[in-house]
């Protein structure tokens, strides 16, 4: 309601009041005075004068986990205010899933206020937070006034991802062996240390003397040769197993790093590749990337972008979501005889299509492993080191 709506609607109750006359009509008039002098003064209430402080306990997260945010408003006088509704503007992939976050607080004399809330099962992704939307009112609805806050914050969510065991590794390598064995077993002419057992482990790299002085089964750990880098490279045309291929990629370049391998990343969809390279900053720029990827519609690449872009010696891994001509073209156009492609579907269920795209793979000198999401069992997370 606007000034002059208000005015005329206490200018009524007031005529009403003085041509009618009695104690009934009298009483209505100034029962309703407060309220319209209250809501009068709610059109004039500066909410520009509000500051907003937006708070959030972490910034990164691994998907699936809940992030809390705390928005605490202080304004500059103490005019008691009946309700005030905010709302979160969230990003769109969240509206999407049907989320909101709209809450009703009621700050009374307070210049100081706070309210808090929890984001549930973070989906993967770079999730942009733009502006704080609230409105105050009066007591019975004649006045209503809102305002916008800018108030930017970006929340990335990395990938989940699972310790693979050396039998893991041991088992896709293996299956299709993209590099040679020097590159992906351990030397074992260099013992770099001792760790417990995990099942797939060899009884010839038990050492007794530490089982015997832990009482627990102790193998050697082998320090990994680098003569050979490996690149990571993910399908990116739409599949329903698109989110997790993200978690098998995120899965071995993780494992892979751990070990001491130089891994680098090739993303199709934005040209984007970054250097092989070790360590934990490697695995935040990897994780970073696969943070981003999103299912795309184009499966080919231009000819300058996928000649002479990787190093002469190193070796890619194309995680598939299924097998096609296509993909075994794009991964031949890459790494001739130095490809493994990797498909997180089981292998009985390939249709006959795909059946002939794995032979002409292996024709081509290709080697085709299968890894299916489900084996993976994600355990703890951790923080993301920078």
């Amino acid at each position: 309601m606007s000034v002059i709506g208000l005015v005329l609607l206490m200018t009524v109750s007031f005529c009403y009041a003085m041509f009618q006359g009695g104690f009934v009509s009298w009483f209505i008039f100034y029962s309703f005075l407060p309220f319209s002098v209250y809501a009068l003064i709610l059109l004039f209430y500066p909410l520009h004068d509000f500051t907003v402080e937006r708070k959030v306990n972490k910034r990164e997260c691994q998907a699936d986990e809940s992030v809390e945010i705390a928005l605490t408003f202080t304004r500059k006088n103490r005019l008691p205010l009946l309700f005030m509704v905010v709302e979160e503007e969230l990003p769109q992939e969240m509206e999407d899933r049907g989320l909101q976050r709209k809450i009703i607080i009621f700050p009374g004399f307070k210049r100081t206020f706070s309210m808090s809330y929890t984001l549930e099962n973070l989906q993967r992704g770079e999730h942009s937070f733009q502006s704080i939307r609230f409105w105050i009112g009066d007591f019975i609805g004649l006045v209503e006034k809102e305002a916008i806050y800018s108030s930017p914050l970006k929340i990335t969510v990395f990938p989940r991802y699972h310790e693979l065991a050396y039998s893991d590794l041991d088992r896709v390598f293996n299956q299709g062996a993209v590099v040679s064995t020097k590159k992906t077993q351990r030397e074992h002419s260099v013992v770099s240390g001792v760790r417990e057992y995990q099942p797939g482990d060899q009884l010839s790299w038990i050492n007794w003397k530490a089982t015997a002085r832990t009482s627990k089964i102790m193998t050697k750990e082998f320090e990994v040769q680098k003569n050979r880098d490996v690149f990571i490279m993910l399908d990116e045309k739409p599949s329903d197993l698109f989110e997790e291929s993200i978690e098998v990629a995120a899965s071995l370049a993780h494992a892979m790093l751990k070990k001491g391998m130089e891994v680098g990343y090739v993303s199709r969809g934005s040209r984007l590749i970054i250097p092989a390279t070790a360590g934990n900053k490697q695995k935040r720029k990897i994780f970073n990337r696969l943070a981003k990827e999103k299912p795309g519609v184009v499966n080919t690449l231009k000819e300058n972008f996928r000649k002479g872009i990787l190093p002469a010696n190193a070796a890619v891994i194309f995680i598939v979501s299924d097998l096609t001509l296509e993909k075994v073209d794009i991964l031949s156009a890459f790494r001739p005889n130095q490809g493994l492609m990797l498909c997180v579907k089981k292998q009985a269920d390939l249709t006959d299509e795909e059946r002939l795209s794995s032979s002409a793979a292996v024709s081509r000198g290709i080697k085709v492993s299968f890894f299916e999401h489900h084996q993976l069992k994600f355990g703890r997370s951790e923080v993301m080191a920078k």
